[in-house]
Order: C-alpha cells, then sequence, then structure tokens
C-alpha cells in the first residue's frame, strides 16, 4: 500500500504539514510512525484528511464539531478488493510516465506546461496516488492524449458486433481521487465515453478543466453540483441531466450527506 510523509500528504490533499500537525493535536488524525518518528500517512489516512476539509470549508464546522461528526460515522470496513484497486492505480501512474516519456518531457517540462508541481508529478508517476480529476486532464492533455486511454486495459480483439456489461460487472477504473469510483459502462467504442461515477459526499474536481468534444451528465442518485465556465453554479438532483461544450472550464463536487452516482458521456473519447 502507497505510503506518504506529512510534506507528501499536504501536498496531495492541498494541506499543508502545519495543519496536519494540528488536527493530530486535537486528535482527528493518527497517522503511523517509522522506527525514526516520521509520520507515515496511507490511503485512508488521505481520504480522512479530504473529509476534514470538506467539514470545514463546505459545512463550516469547528474542530469541535468535526470531532462529533466523524465519531457519529461508522468507520466503512475494509473493502477486500482494495489491494487489486492498488495495483491498478499504480499501473496508472506507470502509464502516465510512459506518456510523458514518449513526448520527450522531462519532469521539469511536464511540470512548466501544466502548471503543477515536479513533487507531484513525480509522486503520482511512482504511486498513482494523490491526482485529482482536474490534474489528470492537465496531465493527458499536455501529453496529447486522454485520461481514458491512459487507464484502460490492454485492447481487446473486436470479436462481437456488441459488447454487453452485465449488472455489476462494469470494470471500474483506477482511482482518480478520494471518493471518486468510475466504471466503464462501454469500453470497445471509439467515439464516445460512457461511464457511471460514483462520488462520496464532498467529492470533487479539485479545479476546473476542460477538453475536446462534448459532454452529458444524468443523475441517478444524489446531488450533484457543477459550475461551467465559472458563470453559474447548478445543483441537480435525481432525474436532472446537464450536457455542454467540453471545451469550457467545468468544476463539479458531489453534494449532500449520500454517495451521489452519475451517467457521464463524453464523445468523443475525450475524458
Amino acid at each position: 500500500m502507497p505510503e506518504f510523509g506529512i510534506t507528501q500528504a499536504a501536498q496531495l490533499t492541498g494541506t499543508n504539514p502545519s495543519t496536519l500537525r494540528l488536527w493530530e493535536q486535537h486528535g482527528l488524525l493518527s497517522p503511523l510512525r517509522s522506527p525514526t518518528g516520521q509520520r507515515i500517512y496511507g490511503e485512508h489516512d488521505l481520504g480522512l484528511i479530504s473529509t476534514i476539509l470538506r467539514l470545514r470549508k463546505v459545512e463550516g464546522l469547528n474542530i469541535s464539531a468535526i470531532k462529533r461528526a466523524l465519531a457519529s460515522t461508522a468507520p466503512a470496513p475494509q473493502d477486500p478488493a482494495r489491494p487489486k484497486r492498488s495495483a491498478n492505480t499504480q499501473q496508472l501512474g506507470r502509464q502516465f510516465r510512459v506518456a510523458r516519456q514518449k513526448h520527450d518531457m522531462s519532469l521539469q517540462e511536464a511540470a512548466d506546461a501544466t502548471g503543477l508541481p515536479v513533487s507531484f508529478i513525480s509522486t503520482f508517476e511512482r504511486t498513482g496516488q494523490g491526482a485529482a480529476v482536474a490534474s489528470l486532464q492537465r496531465l493527458a492533455a499536455c501529453y496529447g492524449t486522454t485520461v481514458t486511454e491512459l487507464s484502460a486495459p490492454p485492447a481487446r480483439s473486436a470479436d462481437s458486433s456488441a459488447h454487453v456489461v452485465r449488472g455489476g460487472k462494469a470494470r471500474q477504473a483506477p482511482s482518480f481521487g478520494a471518493g471518486i469510483q468510475i466504471f466503464q459502462l462501454a469500453e470497445t467504442l471509439q467515439s464516445l465515453d460512457c461511464q457511471r461515477w460514483v462520488l462520496q459526499p464532498g467529492a470533487q474536481s479539485d479545479g476546473a478543466y476542460s477538453h475536446e468534444g462534448e459532454e452529458f451528465i444524468h443523475v441517478l442518485h444524489g446531488r450533484f453540483h457543477i459550475s461551467v465556465q465559472g458563470l453559474k453554479t447548478w445543483e441537480l438532483v435525481a432525474g436532472d441531466s446537464i450536457s455542454f461544450d467540453s471545451r469550457l472550464l467545468h468544476s463539479w463536487s458531489a453534494a449532500g450527506d449520500e454517495p451521489t452516482v452519475l451517467l457521464w458521456v463524453n464523445t468523443p473519447r475525450s475524458f
């Protein structure tokens, strides 16, 4: 399982080391310690940090209220599929590194082109962890490809005129951030992406991004906030849909206190 020091954990979650130390002092975090006493943060810790950030920034809770909110939430059971997803996530980082190297770009050149820190790109390529959707989009565009292409499994021969994905059998894409699960529904098609997104409360794009094409989003469950070109933020609920030109900057987040489930379509395959 990937492990991070306090500086890396802060960079990956958009916080700073002093804040993480403060939260630890108040009992919100309890990272492991190395034999030399250094803090060690794992995937669970990063998810917890994201939850605390949401409670602070989105819901405006103070430290005491956050402690009560965390205490009232039963810990999620260990997911037996986690090791497999972790391996897939590490593979995603390697795929991005290969794409960068194919373009003969150094880490510094990639950082200059995307505005992302060298340390962030290096950590992501090594572990596959910590990159939000907006950051992945910027890196993929820099390398002349898409997130879908870089996260796809090895190509399979087209041996049928139709491809069926049974309920509960869709391939889960590598992790694209805390609280985000993406299931591929139409991997054999060449001109569109069709995915089912499951977003935990507070999951977000972590910034605005754009890409070629057009997209359509339909809310199957929960509440979804989306801003297009920064002009207006829409709140969508189950049954609502939105479509727009993907070249417009867009950002989004899951609202409410229960998971948000979306049907998300991009055409062409530009995610």
